[in-house]
């Protein structure tokens, strides 16, 4: 913006030379050039109306058209802050919350999941019905959750089925990504389609067992809809499932954190205890497994030297293992898991859950049709050291 002196005044005949206001002309640099625009044009470019360039006018030098006074927002020192015990008590309320590990991720991200009962609305209303036991000052709802989203790296664990990468990034891709993103989701459609009917095909084999596994998302116990439970520390129980396509019977391994991880050793046990079970009412069988793809779980050597073991000990035929395309694992398993957490919800509706015989109760209740699910609780005596397989 620069102010430009009028060329010509006119004075009406009779009457007294006018105050005439300076003009002001207006511009954008384009290409290290100056380009004159209309006013008009200048404002609705920057999306303002008269009262910004007014404000500039009246701090320039008229003379030499430089702005002579600088802003003044933010120099006063009156600024409202919050205090340094306010923001700590958010910390300290936030670090009470029991965390959980990422189901399928632990390895390759540090993020941390909470119990998604709650939102970041009811936790904040935790916090400020503690402050005010205390008769100490509290935060509000804006600056709790800006410190629960910036300063921490925590999601709220909600079960769900696992998204595929490859078909999210396409679907997500602009068109000319897209152009060279299809060959390779064309590929990965056509073996999720190759995968499913494989699995069609083995249930209609006959004298061949077939049969997915997977391990359950955690449960927390005490559960309940108990404010204090939220915060204070839970017992994981773990539950891993092997379906049977065929007689659509299902066998549940329970067993908490206190007995036993969630590692090779721990799945181990529970596969081996299914196929001795196998062995005993079947012999020379050939058995096929469908999994998901975690490595650190089934996909390994360890696995493999149990398979060995199995076939050469316990009169089985074969063994054979195959993985479902990543992101396309949802199985007949998946059923079985969702109608524990249905039943789970509605016992929560009588009263908490407290210890896992309430969970094991859960399970075995869970089915209204069909055979109950079968329940294999299991402790730390229990367990086999399987990775000793892989050495001998």
């Amino acid at each position: 913006m620069q102010v430009i002196q009028p060329k010509y005044r006119y004075i009406r005949i009779g009457g007294t030379r006018s105050q005439r206001q300076n003009n002001n002309a207006f511009y954008f640099h384009h290409n290290n050039q100056q380009v004159r625009v209309c006013k008009l044009f200048f404002k609705n470019t920057l999306d303002i109306n008269d009262r910004p360039i007014r404000t500039v006018l009246d701090k320039k030098n008229k003379v030499a058209n430089v702005l002579l006074e600088s802003d003044q927002r933010g120099r006063y020192g009156k600024q409202k802050t919050v205090d340094p015990s306010v923001r700590e008590g958010i910390k300290q309320h936030i670090d009470s919350i029991p965390k959980i590990e990422s189901h399928y991720t632990r390895a390759n991200t540090s993020k941390l999941f909470i119990d998604g009962s709650k939102s970041i609305a009811d936790i904040h209303k935790d916090y400020v019905a503690k402050r005010k036991e205390k008769n100490v000052p509290f935060a509000n709802c804006v600056l709790f959750y800006r410190v629960f989203t910036e300063e921490y790296n925590i999601s709220f664990f909600v079960p769900k089925k696992d998204l595929c990468d490859t078909c999210t990034t396409f679907n997500n891709a602009e068109d000319k990504k897209k152009e060279h993103l299809k060959d390779n989701y064309d590929r990965h459609l056509v073996e999720k389609e190759l995968s499913r009917a494989e699995k069609k095909a083995d249930k209609e084999k006959s004298d061949v067992v077939v049969a997915v596994y997977d391990l359950q998302a955690v449960m927390q116990l005490p559960k309940g809809n108990v404010s204090v439970f939220y915060y204070k520390s839970k017992l994981n129980v773990f539950n891993f499932t092997i379906y049977d396509l065929k007689t659509n019977t299902c066998d549940c391994f329970v067993w908490d954190e206190a007995n036993g991880h969630r590692g090779v050793n721990e799945l181990g046990t529970c596969i081996l205890q299914y196929l001795r079970k196998i062995s005993i009412s079947k012999h020379d069988v050939e058995i096929i497994f469908y999994s998901d793809n975690c490595a650190g779980q089934q996909k390994n050597k360890f696995m493999i030297a149990l398979y060995l073991y199995a076939i050469r000990y316990l009169g089985i035929k074969s063994i054979t293992h195959k993985f479902l395309i990543k992101g396309h694992t949802q199985n007949e398993g998946d059923s079985a898991h969702s109608l524990i957490e249905r039943q789970v919800k509605r016992l929560l509706k009588s009263g908490p859950m407290y210890t896992p015989e309430s969970f094991i109760s859960a399970i075995r209740s869970a089915r209204k049709t069909g055979q109950p699910f079968q329940v294999n609780e299991l402790c730390y005596e229990d367990f086999y050291d399987i990775k000793t397989l892989a050495s001998t």
